[in-house]
């Protein structure tokens, strides 16, 4: 209502320069009268506040977040009609990154809206912050107590969203205008990618000895499972003499590991994502994290592959925090522009002996992309494929022609239909 009088009063303003002619300067005198009023309303408004969030660790793209937030009257007198909301990143989006970004539903529009781009504007902003959220009304807070009210956000995107400040503001009591100030309160959240209730894959495999054993701490990569102190032989590595105890006996003693034998698969997600292909890619990394949430079991070691330039592996652990690892590094992967996904051939080729079984999660079906399936088959892994597709028609499904069940082709922006909540 405040921006409607403020519009009402310029143009009544414009329209009424001529008195002698036209009535409109008696509106504009009104509507600016209002305005006035409502300004002296919000003066007067310095109070002195102190914040802190309740705020969990991790949340999800498009799941509601609540959190508590506590506020803290550091001023001598009563606060009233307060609201509180969080001061998202204030960071626009660039000239390049509006011509270069694609807004879902942005060809149903007409051709003056996609031209001058205005929606995608909006959209690209929200994108930016993070989130969608709302205000919340506060209790009174007396000088020198604490109000606490639930927050609520909706997270937008994956990855690390920034939380600046807090807005308190309070309203005139013609509800025209308002004054707030903003509290410091810098925090980050992570946000992990929307999961779908993909089917878990049944990846036939065999156990293969794990060199060097195998992790059970929430660190990453090859590690080794601790058995038991020995003496020192001839020829042990220095690496595994254990210099306390060598200390109190006063003759060498090393470290024992144990040999283990697990079933172990690979997840592969190609992030080579060509012009036009970021939702799909988004697509991609949605399915994987679904993966991750399913494919783990207390027997079976998974294996995160990213097909990057520099084609890199993650490795879950069989602790507590193994998916949620994984699951944390799918949240702030980004796309890669240009490569081939034949790269990562040598990467696989140095784990095949300790691999049963590879899920692959593939933006398109092209030559290439066909070529390593075979590849990987033709190495003797069971091999589970998923194709983010742009489009309705269903590829042929080539080197898994022997096996259609095991080759899923997916349209780009369609997960929610393709896996329907149960």
């Amino acid at each position: 209502m405040g921006l409607f009088l403020l519009g009402l009063f310029v143009a009544s303003a414009v329209l009424g320069s001529d008195t002698r002619n036209t009535l409109a300067y008696q509106i504009a005198t009104l509507s600016g009268g209002l305005l006035v009023i409502a300004l002296l309303g919000t003066r007067g408004f310095s109070p002195r506040f102190g914040a802190e969030r309740s705020l969990p660790e991790l949340a999800t793209v498009g799941e509601p977040l609540r959190y508590r937030v506590r506020i803290h009257n550091l001023g001598p007198r009563t606060e009233t009609g307060l609201s509180v909301r969080e001061a998202l990143d204030p960071t626009l989006p660039s000239l390049e990154d509006l011509r270069q970004a694609h807004e879902p539903g942005e060809e149903l529009r007409n051709w003056v809206d996609r031209r001058i781009g205005y929606q995608r504007w909006e959209w690209l902003i929200a994108l930016k912050q993070g989130a969608d959220v709302k205000d919340q009304p506060l209790p009174s807070i007396p000088a020198g107590a604490t109000g606490e009210v639930e927050m609520q956000l909706v997270p937008r995107r994956r990855g690390h969203v920034r939380l600046p400040a807090l807005s308190l503001w309070r309203a005139d009591p013609l509800g025209l205008t308002k004054a707030g100030r903003e509290i410091p309160l810098p925090e980050t959240l992570l946000v992990l990618p929307r999961r779908y209730p993909v089917p878990t894959p049944e990846l036939p495999g065999h156990r293969h000895y794990q060199r060097g054993g195998v992790v059970q701490s929430p660190s990453v990569g090859e590690a080794e499972e601790f058995l038991s102190l020995r003496d020192y032989r001839p020829g042990d590595p220095l690496r595994c003499i254990h210099w306390r105890s060598w200390a109190k006996t006063g003759h060498p003693v090393v470290k024992e590991y144990q040999e283990e034998y697990f079933v172990r698969h690979a997840l592969i997600l190609d992030s080579f994502a060509g012009p036009g292909q970021n939702e799909a890619f988004e697509d991609a990394v949605s399915i994987a994290a679904s993966l991750v949430t399913r494919m783990p079991a207390p027997d079976i070691l998974l294996d995160l592959i990213v097909a990057a330039p520099q084609g890199h592996s993650v490795s879950a652990d069989r602790g507590r925090r193994g998916d949620s690892h994984l699951l944390e590094t799918l949240a702030s992967l980004p796309p890669a522009p240009g490569g081939t996904i034949m790269a990562l051939r040598p990467l696989l080729a140095e784990r095949l002996g300790l691999l049963s079984g590879c899920v692959c999660v593939l933006l398109g079906w092209d030559g290439e992309r066909q070529e390593l399936v075979g590849w990987l088959r033709g190495a003797g892994l069971a091999v589970e494929v998923y194709a983010v597709i742009g489009g309705e028609t269903r590829p042929a499904p080539g080197p898994m022609a022997d096996e259609p069940r095991r080759f899923h082709a997916v349209p780009a922006g369609r997960l929610a239909s393709v896996f329907p909540d149960r």
